[in-house]
C-alpha cells in the first residue's frame, strides 16, 4: 500500500518495507494517476523500505521525469538502498536524501 500526504505543499508517497516487482505492479497505476492529478512536487518517503527493485527503478525514473528533476526526490533512503540508485546513476538525476 501507497500513503499518500501533503506536507508543505508536497506530496508525500511513503512505501511498504520491499518495494518488489509484484508490490510494484499492485500498486503503480495508483501511484501515477495521484501523481498526475497534482501540481504539487512529488517526494518518495522510503523511511520503511529496505529493499528495492529494477520495478521500482523505473517507477522513479517515469516519476522524475513526469514531474521534472527538481519536483521529485527521495527521502529517509537507507544506506543499502542508496548504493541501488547511485550504482544506477540515479543520483544524478534526482535529490536522494
Amino acid at each position: 500500500m501507497v500513503e499518500f500526504t501533503v506536507k508543505e505543499e508536497k506530496l508525500v508517497c511513503s512505501f511498504l518495507e520491499r518495494l518488489d516487482t509484484t508490490y510494484c505492479l499492485k500498486y503503480e497505476n495508483e501511484l501515477f494517476e495521484k501523481i498526475r492529478k497534482t501540481k504539487m512536487p512529488i517526494i518518495f518517503d522510503l523511511q520503511k523500505t529496505n529493499y528495492v527493485s529494477s520495478s521500482f527503478l523505473r517507477i522513479c525514473l517515469q516519476a522524475c521525469k513526469e514531474k521534472g528533476g527538481k519536483n521529485f526526490s527521495l527521502t529517509n533512503v537507507c544506506p543499502s538502498v542508496k548504493k541501488v540508485f547511485k550504482i544506477a546513476g540515479f543520483d544524478q538525476l534526482m535529490p536522494i536524501n
